[in-house]
């Protein structure tokens, strides 16, 4: 029999709701796979990003350094790069008789780069710290040369900009140093200068070839400009040391990729399964309204398989019509779920390919159910119910066991190493996922045992519940499948929050227990001594700290000002209790160090008097004395100021006030956050899915009321000339829907919070690191998913009864 082909697009038509849940449907699942692909190619160039900013921008480019050779050798190597520098060795020029330590250098720019305090012009530009010991003022020219000093300028500090970072070893004198160890720069305007040069600063000079690039933007840029710029080192022929920064960025960036996308995959599949079930669960809506016109064709002799293919003549249009807009909104919508917006070359290509292989999945689907209901409805086929009797939440459980097996041995996966990134284990990052999939499917098969015995409940004295429950046993299959995806959106929006945040979390208070405050800076003992006094600007935020091998002394007073502490009062009040009444001074032990005394160099005899698990900078295993314990504070290995100011903030104070310092730290940079954000990123895409399959859950809510509106037309208007009142009716629609939103959301959450609370510990990049991911904070996340239901609740209630206020008895009868 020939199938009406032309007519069977219009007859679609008639049927707006299925046309829009089919594009709906094809919409979300073209939306998963799209963005699962956009997602892992946005992860590798936003993890290239992060790598490129903890790199100084002349150091992305490979290039080259080396010392230990002539003066001029040095120029003419530099001339041949896009930047090059040249330094000669630290020795003491002499301009007025009082020679002091310093270094003379060439880098093109430089000047325009420095701040003159005097001065100006293309002449000597002299550090004010050498100006101020040797006396030097502008026009003084350099004994055994015939160059003469233009200006003097400001010396540069830490932290240097991103121009002078790649040069901070030449550039940045060590003012704690001893004597001719390091020193600041004497720069030449021109690099035919250094000929002029006194003799004694010709021998042992040093060099360094930088090649300023624009940043690459992806992976295969990265991967092409590192290659290129390593065969254009090699083209020079140059006995240098090469570095190449860039290799490591970009292999980091592409683990950081792999495991991205490979901890994806599962989810995606099942996102995908779950979407395919609901594009069945469309065809068989459709059957049921079209039931009359498909037996017409069925008495005429059309097969099931050609009743098949007539639903992908309705719907067909509408399935691809839907994945396009999924691969459209997946990629507009790319700055709300992505960790950024760059993606490498063909990825949309790749996504689109994915898109049509989800549309061609859907169309099968669609011919596959159709058919089969078309078999079982018009062929009197019993029906077979042997998927159904397989235990899926025990093997789901079982899965479950194993995944927490390798979480609980193995972490993230493989043993780690500071500064490496971890390689994920799939099989272990799976486990609270495994567990709400297991929740959700063992809550469904309870649910649907519990509404096929609901017939022997009695309860008329609560009118509203008894319709409820009668209305949710009649409908058991629609019911059953949404809560199964209500139960797994809610579980996956919060393992996949709860997993981030404890990431992000854990990031931030690892960097604070290993800086100790937000920035720090080593300063002499001359602070410690009283000889120079602590900037205004810096009392109440910053607190000096002695630190010894294993030991810190800290000002009790002070201290918890400045430091990142978890229980600040708990400290200050440990701390106050740390007075010296003797030979032996109290001390706090840390975490696993011995519980007797011990003597450290530099420090009294400590006796430990109490004890903290951790403590910042010391970690799990040292000892804290308080200032006033320390006799000798001279003998005391290095003194640091730590501060909760930015590092800017605080090295402004001090050089403001003339205050030297060198080892800076900044909290938000001394940790490689990669390895965290990686599984940030993978979490924060589950969350993701976790909206869609919301979306997924409410529309499927929506759907199954709206399918049965004639149903609730029906029966609420018989109910209502019988006596029922409009808010009986009400109660009971929101009681229907509420109590299978509320079963979502319980479940979900309890089985999400239960299973992330034993998993996040267990994530952890940095296990070497204190404190281990916690738990953050989900009331906020769980007040927004309640008030997000009701809303939902709130309208399938407002649908169900729109039938019953607009139903006329007369049609409704007939």
């Amino acid at each position: 029999m020939q199938l009406p082909w032309r007519a069977a697009p219009r007859a679609a038509l008639s049927s707006p709701l299925t046309l829009l849940v089919s594009i709906a449907t094809t919409l979300l699942l073209g939306f998963v796979v799209a963005a699962a692909a956009l997602h892992s190619s946005a992860a590798g160039s936003a993890a290239l990003a992060y790598q490129q900013s903890r790199m100084c921008p002349h150091s992305v480019h490979p290039s080259l350094d080396g010392d230990g050779m002539p003066l001029a050798a040095a120029a003419e190597m530099a001339a041949r790069s896009d930047l090059g520098a040249a330094y000669t060795p630290i020795g003491r020029p002499d301009f007025n008789g009082l020679a002091t330590y310093g270094r003379f250098g060439y880098r093109p720019d430089a000047l325009s780069h420095l701040t003159a305090v005097q001065g100006g012009g293309t002449g000597l530009w002299v550090p004010q710290t050498i100006a101020t010991a040797a006396k030097v003022r502008v026009g003084d020219r350099l004994t055994g040369s015939s160059l003469v000093v233009s200006a003097i300028y400001a010396d540069l500090t830490q932290p240097v900009s991103g121009w002078w970072c790649s040069e901070a070893k030449h550039v940045v004198p060590n003012p704690l140093g001893g004597d001719g160890a390091s020193t600041s720069v004497i720069w030449v305007a021109q690099a035919s200068d250094l000929a002029a040069l006194p003799p004694e600063f010709t021998g042992y000079a040093s060099v360094s070839l930088r090649f300023p690039v624009e940043p690459p933007a992806t992976l295969a840029e990265a991967e092409a400009l590192r290659d290129n710029g390593n065969a254009r080192l090699a083209a020079l022929g140059l006995s240098l040391t090469r570095t190449d920064l860039l290799s490591g960025a970009v292999a980091a960036a592409r683990t950081s990729e792999r495991n991205v996308s490979s901890s994806l995959l599962p989810l995606v599949i099942i996102s995908v399964l779950v979407g395919l079930a609901g594009v069945g669960t469309v065809t068989v809506q459709w059957a049921q309204r079209r039931h009359s016109e498909l037996r017409l064709l069925w008495v005429r002799g059309a097969s099931p398989l050609a009743l098949g293919l007539r639903g992908v003549l309705e719907l067909g249009l509408p399935l691809v019509l839907g994945g396009v807009l999924g691969l459209v909104a997946a990629r507009l919508l790319l700055p709300l779920y992505a960790p950024g917006v760059v993606l490498a070359p063909g990825t949309l290509w790749v996504a689109l390919g994915f898109v049509l292989a989800v549309v061609v999945l859907s169309l099968a689907v669609t011919v596959l159910v159709a058919s089969w209901r078309a078999h079982r409805t018009f062929q009197r086929q019993a029906r077979s119910r042997r998927l159904g009797l397989v235990p899926w939440e025990l093997v789901v459980a079982g899965l479950a066991v194993l995944a927490w097996v390798r979480l609980s041995h193995n972490g993230l996966g493989t043993s780690l190493k500071p500064g490496s990134l971890p390689r994920v284990d799939v099989a272990a990052l799976a486990f609270p996922l495994l567990v709400v999939l297991a929740a959700a499917l063992l809550a469904t098969r309870l649910l649907r045992w519990s509404l096929g015995w609901s017939h022997h409940v009695q309860w008329w004295r609560v009118p509203a519940a008894q319709l409820a429950l009668r209305r949710l046993a009649a409908a058991v299959g629609p019911v059953t499948g949404v809560l199964l995806v209500g139960v797994l959106a809610v579980g996956t929006i919060a393992v996949g929050s709860a997993v981030a945040g404890a990431q992000q979390s854990a990031l931030d208070s690892k960097s604070g227990v290993f800086v100790g405050a937000n920035s720090t800076v080593q300063v002499s003992q001359d602070i410690a001594l009283g000889r120079v006094a602590l900037p205004s600007s810096l009392r109440g935020n910053t607190t000096l700290v002695g630190v010894s091998t294993g030991a810190l002394v800290v000002d009790p007073a002070t201290f918890t000002d400045a430091a990142v502490l978890n229980d600040a009062a708990e400290v200050r009040s440990l701390l106050s209790g740390l007075k010296r009444t003797g030979e032996v001074a109290p001390a706090l032990r840390i975490g696993r160090s011995a519980n007797q005394e011990i003597q450290i160099a530099g420090l009294p005899l400590l006796r430990p008097v109490a004890a903290l698990p951790s403590f910042p900078k010391l970690g799990t295993r040292g000892y804290v004395v308080a200032r006033d314990s320390v006799p000798a504070v001279e003998q005391v290995g290095s003194w640091h100021l730590w501060s909760t100011l930015p590092l800017s903030a605080l090295t402004s104070a001090l050089q403001a006030d003339g205050i030297h310092y060198t080892n800076v730290a900044d909290r938000a940079r001394v940790l490689d956050g990669l390895p965290f954000l990686t599984v940030e990123w993978t979490f924060g895409f589950v969350a993701a899915i976790g909206v869609v399959l919301a979306v997924v859950a409410a529309v499927a809510l929506l759907l199954a009321v709206e399918v049965r509106r004639r149903q609730n037309a029906v029966s609420g208007a018989l109910s209502t000339r019988m006596g029922m009142r409009p808010s009986v009716l009400w109660s009971s629609h929101l009681l229907e829907v509420g109590a299978l939103a509320l079963l979502a959301v319980g479940i979900g959450v309890v089985a999400s919070f239960v299973s992330a609370g034993a998993a996040v510990p267990r994530l952890d990049p940095a296990p070497w690191l204190n404190p281990a991911p916690m738990l953050p904070d989900l009331l906020p996340l769980l007040g927004s998913m309640v008030a997000c239901g009701t809303l939902v609740v709130v309208v399938a209630a407002w649908l169900a009864l729109r039938g019953v206020r607009t139903a006329r008895m007369g049609e409704l009868l007939r």
